[in-house]
């Protein structure tokens, strides 16, 4: 019997002191299967009563993959096959791999000591049916608890970031004209319409409205990408939860001052101001969506943890990849993988690995009219600038009755 070509492959293993990406490659590199199942979609929902047994063999259709395809071989193929045999096949055929259901993912995500990638991943389970409409400035389901900027700040390079954020990203230009036009539209009203001469205003009011606050305040950010979030080459439960995502800062506290006096221009009085705006606090957040447009690759998932093909996901590597290795992954992508790490047992649970992709989780959504995308924001922390942001706003002139000045 012919070889089957094996696959590099970066396993996620749990360890005393964190988590490890560890490659495995040649010999110890990974099985593609070709086989009728995929990622099971049918156990009930969170909260919901399953319905009663089905019999198997209706069962093991439901549990057929409706997309990628699998590759199959026809009858006519298989014996042409036969006759010239190649060296190595480029894949196994597995009739009954383990079964493994979408909503082990979370599973899984515990299993790695992902606390919070497993909460989110269950609270879009649990919710009804929403898509996000990739609209960031429109109403959708909020979640501000289980991500903190604190939280966020452990991982990878995001501290970094974070800092650059505060001492110099947000005194560059664009973002100091952003947040000077968002406050002469705030002290223009006040001055104009309610008449007000205590121009100086705090923000916090506006954090009852999370995405109004985040319209109306938010003048600068930091992108991260996920391999920002990783540990040198490892994801962690940062990847797993957002992975690209921005931090973001709001106009906290702002003073105005400047020189008041009275402007006269024929039969009407002007009280005017020639204000100079500055910003001493600033709020910071994390904001990001939690759904799954598009057709990104999620890695290779079963209960106990994940694998990442090379060329996909993971961005680096200690070894260089020959083309070869990702010729494999290419058309292997779409398929379950059996990482065999047993010598006396193939298929095992444990070592069966299934390709997730956003488009699973929308089969699954239609199929149980949940799963809910929603919006993640972290509380605004209020901080202090170590160099307030000072500017110009101009004259603002409001009319004044001319008997008022009798």
């Amino acid at each position: 019997m012919a070889d089957v070509k094996k696959a590099p492959y970066y396993h996620l293993q749990k360890g005393l002191f964190g988590s490890k990406l560890k490659e495995f490659s040649a010999i110890r590199g990974c099985i593609p299967l070709n086989t009728p199942r995929g990622i099971a979609i049918d156990r009930a929902a969170p909260g919901v009563k399953p319905p009663p047994p089905i019999p198997t063999a209706t069962a093991e259709k439901t549990q057929e993959r409706s997309a990628p395809p699998q590759d199959i071989q026809n009858p006519k193929a298989s014996q042409q096959k036969k006759k010239a045999q190649p060296e190595q096949l480029e894949v196994e055929v597995c009739d009954n791999p383990p079964i493994f259901d979408l909503q082990d993912v979370p599973v899984a995500m515990d299993n790695l000591g992902w606390t919070v990638s497993a909460k989110l991943a269950r609270r879009w389970f649990s919710g009804p049916a929403h898509i996000y409409d990739n609209n960031p400035k429109s109403i959708q389901p909020i979640n501000d608890t289980d991500v903190t900027l604190e939280w966020v700040l452990k991982f990878g390079i995001v501290k970094k970031k974070y800092e650059e954020l505060l001492s110099k990203d947000i005194y560059n230009a664009a973002a100091v004209d952003s947040a000077k036009q968002k406050i002469l539209t705030r002290i223009r009203k006040r001055f104009s319409e309610e008449r007000t001469n205590d121009l100086s205003f705090n923000t916090s009011q506006s954090l009852t409205d999370l995405l109004q606050f985040h319209i109306d305040w938010q003048f600068q950010l930091s992108s991260l990408s996920d391999g920002d979030t990783f540990d040198g080459f490892t994801l962690t439960d940062l990847t797993g939860a957002l992975a690209n995502f921005n931090i973001y800062v709001a106009v906290g506290s702002v003073d105005i001052s400047g020189e008041k006096y009275f402007r006269y221009e024929k039969s009407k009085s002007l009280y005017c101001l020639d204000a100079v705006g500055t910003i001493t606090h600033v709020y910071a957040y994390v904001k990001d969506n939690y759904s799954f447009n598009g057709e990104q690759y999620l890695g290779h998932w079963n209960r106990h943890g994940i694998i990442i093909a090379p060329g996909t996901w993971l961005i680096g590597s200690n070894k260089p990849k020959r083309d070869l290795d990702i010729d494999i992954w290419v058309k292997a992508i779409n398929k379950p993988v059996d990482t065999r790490r047993s010598f006396f047992a193939n298929f095992r649970e444990s070592d069966v690995y299934f390709p997730v992709f956003n488009a699973d989780y929308n089969r699954w959504r239609e199929k149980h009219d949940r799963g809910q995308d929603f919006m993640i924001y972290s509380k605004p922390v209020y901080l202090k600038l170590k160099k307030p942001i000072v500017f110009k706003l101009g004259e603002i002139c409001r009319l004044e009755p001319l008997n008022s000045l009798a």
